[in-house]
């Protein structure tokens, strides 16, 4: 498995987001890049090139674990880097393994620099980690991974046969540490380079440190607390419409529902690792060679409601055991006022004809084993400010909370606040399970106060264009609507 760093809890203090089980950031696809830590769902960096804490545990630190300089020549060139304080830290638990960032340390050596990666035709030259124990033994470790960071690309390159280091391409690479059985004595990180640009470079080691370890933890809780398990939120004044998928009928408390949908309300299907939240559940599929799972709305002026400015939007998502989004994203529920004009289907928004703002899911490459399992959500809108005539994608890239397991049940809530009409201050919102994974504040979606918030629409889809590769499933329940914002349910 080619990995850069998996997210592990520390042994002596807890990470502050719960990462999902499983997974491992990878140099493979969906690998770091110049502005991401994982490409799928462009989950980013706080500082571009990647984040680091040096040996004094500052941010952004100029303290380097250990450095050398290193100058153009002729011959072969041999880095010996000790990283025995680093190794130690993490094989006690003290700091989480995420690898190691190589940088070019400002001064006078300002060149480019090439080492052989584990890739690398040379097996001489690929990159070692000699630990030596005190009790006389001896471990010689290949990186599990490694790459660099470029921001003249948007792609991984963590499988190229070179490694380039300079001002503007920090390394990372990350070792699979054995089981201490002896205390470590030293820790030697080996680099090769036979070639060298310019005046070289004063190379200095500094331990990864991906933005979530900095993020808050903080579960905000709503509406949604003052109910147990949601029993009687729906009398809540502040509350506009709920649904649990209960009735025989259940389409019939929604203002619209296209019957082309693949959709039933169940209470067991052990098939796709299904267990209930509370009672029925939606599932929809995604069928092998089509793209509609559901289509199903919720009309404001339908249901005789003023159409709103700004409104709430919660429900619960389990993915099936089936879900595997492999060839393509898709759309998943969200908000819009498109009234059947613009904002969909490559109907280009102006401001005045529609818009929309629904979820979104990315696709998981079939070859990052790395994810497997993991879905990364988003929002998909037309707005005003749109270039293309399809829509653009906002990530939920404030943490790995918006990576969501296959078989596991989430509350996804979305708040929108429309612009005043021509300006720029539109507000996106998404939490996952009570946790902030997006915001943004300068949202263009309309010119005029005749566009408003039509439907809270549960739209299932996969592409743009492509269909399903294979039936996948989802499971909804437990949506609410409202003034407020609503939370995630109490046990």
């Amino acid at each position: 498995m080619r990995q850069l760093f998996r997210l592990v809890p520390l042994l002596m203090s807890a990470p502050l987001w719960a990462a999902p089980a499983g997974l491992v950031l990878t140099d493979d696809v969906v690998g770091p890049t110049c502005l991401n830590y994982l490409g799928m769902g462009k989950m980013p960096w706080e500082k571009p090139l990647g984040d680091w804490v040096d040996r004094e545990g500052k941010l952004y630190g100029d303290k380097p674990y250990a450095s050398q300089d290193i100058k153009p020549q002729r011959s072969r060139q041999m880095v010996e880097l000790d990283l025995t304080a680093l190794v130690r830290d993490w094989l006690s638990g003290k700091q989480p393994n995420h690898g190691v960032l190589l940088r070019a340390l400002p001064g006078p050596l300002a060149g480019v620099l090439e080492f052989h990666s584990r890739e690398a035709s040379d097996l001489g030259g690929r990159p070692m980690l000699k630990l030596q124990w005190k009790n006389g033994e001896r471990s010689r470790l290949a990186p599990a991974a490694d790459t660099f960071l470029d921001c003249t690309s948007q792609a991984s390159l963590g499988q190229r046969k070179d490694l380039k280091l300079s001002g503007r391409q920090p390394i990372l690479m990350r070792f699979e540490l054995p089981r201490a059985e002896s205390e470590l004595q030293s820790a030697t990180l080996y680099l090769v380079s036979d070639v060298q640009y310019g005046s070289g470079a004063r190379l200095g080691a500094f331990r990864v440190e991906p933005p979530f370890e900095r993020a808050s933890s903080k579960i905000e809780q709503g509406l949604a607390a003052r109910y147990k398990r949601d029993a009687g939120l729906e009398k809540d004044p502040a509350v506009l419409f709920t649904s649990g998928f209960e009735e025989q009928l259940w389409m019939s408390r929604w203002s619209d529902y296209s019957l082309r949908s693949e959709a039933s309300a169940v209470s067991t299907d052990p098939e796709r690792g299904f267990a209930p939240l509370s009672g029925k559940a939606l599932r929809v599929t995604l069928a092998k060679g089509k793209n509609l799972g559901l289509d199903l709305r919720y009309l404001f002026a339908k249901e005789g409601q003023a159409e709103p400015d700004e409104i709430y939007f919660r429900y619960y998502l389990r993915f099936a055991s089936d879900w595997n989004p492999s060839l393509d994203g898709g759309k998943m529920p969200g908000i819009a006022g498109t009234y059947g004009r613009a904002g969909w289907g490559m109907r280009k928004t102006d401001g005045y004809n529609g818009w929309s703002a629904r979820g979104g899911f990315n696709a998981r490459p079939a070859e990052a084993k790395s994810v497997a399992g993991l879905t990364a959500l988003n929002t998909y809108s037309y707005h005003a400010d749109i270039r293309d005539a399809s829509g653009d994608i906002w990530p939920w890239g404030k943490g790995p909370a918006a990576l969501l397991e296959n078989k596991r049940w989430y509350a996804v809530e979305q708040y929108l606040k429309l612009n005043t009409p021509g300006e720029k201050n539109g507000i996106m919102r998404a939490w996952v399970d009570g946790k902030l994974v997006m915001e943004k504040s300068d949202i263009r979606f309309r010119n005029t106060d005749a566009l408003k918030i039509e439907t809270v629409w549960l739209d299932v889809y996969h592409g743009g264009v492509s269909p399903s590769p294979h039936d996948m499933s989802l499971y909804l329940d437990n949506v609410v609507i409202a003034r407020q914002y609503i939370g995630p349910m109490q046990p």
